[in-house]
């Protein structure tokens, strides 16, 4: 965590500023005004406070076979404070779901608000109605503290920062991995934590942006969020902006790259502003499946 607190200090000073992407320089400064003189504002928020429940089923042909039809629920980009009514009908979502694992993906807070306390206290009533067999695990976003690792794990969630968790059924493995954030925070223990663990592995990752690394380290899937989906999107869904440096078409849903199989969630919250259009929040079911 020393690494962390220094890189998040470094970002706040001029030399240590990591470029904006086009997604942040225009979100508080050109889209809040033209939903507002548009009249759609209104709409936005109803539709950022609707999430919806995404179930899928992902074929992978190197699954151990005690592991077919494991179920991962996966969250990302809760943004607390932004949009109160999407974690509210979250908590409705998950509590008439069944899972073995429960995955955190990043950005609870945003640019570092509310306090690490607060956060916590606010996603406490979403984590408690989480209950997997495995656990929780998560991983930190760009708009994370480190002052938040302490309060979350105190509320049961396992922060995975550059590391990995071992997951067994009958004898059979699979590595979870969980890299510290890569978008604004990135170090070489991130690239090193890809290797962790042998056989099947799962890059738990804040941004896509970091997908060609795991694919060329050998991870069989990935999971990610930070692009919001989008967040404004075209009819369709396709996203205007990403809040990527590349790959851009990992942004949103399944996707593959280099051979490795991959999940975008558009996310629970909301950035600045906190409007959505054609590109719901949503809670994602994820079933994995040995392909033969």
């Amino acid at each position: 965590m020393e690494e962390r607190l220094w890189r998040e200090r470094l970002r706040h000073t001029p030399t240590g500023l990591r470029k904006l992407s086009v997604m942040s320089f225009l979100n508080p400064y050109v889209v809040d005004p033209l939903c507002r003189l548009s009249g759609l504002h209104g709409r936005g928020l109803r539709n950022a406070a609707r999430p919806r429940l995404t179930a899928l089923e992902v074929h992978l042909p190197q699954l151990p076979e005690r592991f077919d039809g494991y179920r991962i629920l996966f969250l990302s980009d809760l943004h607390v404070g932004q949009v109160d009514e999407a974690l509210t009908a979250a908590i409705g979502l998950v509590e008439r779901l069944e899972y073995d694992l429960a995955l955190l993906g990043g950005d609870y807070q945003l640019y570092g608000s509310p306090s690490a306390a607060e956060t916590a206290r606010l996603l406490a009533p979403l984590l408690a109605a989480l209950k997997p067999a495995d656990g929780i695990a998560g991983v930190m976003g760009n708009h994370d503290s480190h002052a938040l690792v302490e309060p979350l794990e105190a509320l049961g969630v396992r922060l995975l920062l550059n590391e990995s968790l071992e997951l067994s059924r009958d004898g059979q493995s699979i590595h979870l991995i969980g890299c510290d954030d890569v978008h604004a925070f990135y170090d070489h223990a991130a690239q090193q934590a890809l290797t962790l663990g042998e056989g099947f592995r799962i890059a738990l990752v804040h941004s896509p942006d970091f997908a060609p690394q795991a694919a060329a380290a050998g991870c069989a899937f990935y999971l990610a969020g930070h692009t919001h989906g989008g967040q404004i999107c075209l009819p369709g869904g396709r996203p205007l902006l990403t809040g990527m440096d590349s790959h851009h078409h990992l942004a949103r849903g399944l996707w593959r790259l280099h051979g490795m199989q991959g999940y975008t969630t558009t996310g629970l919250g909301g950035g600045t502003p906190a409007v959505r259009y054609n590109c719901p929040p949503e809670v994602v079911l994820i079933t994995l499946r040995l392909h033969v």
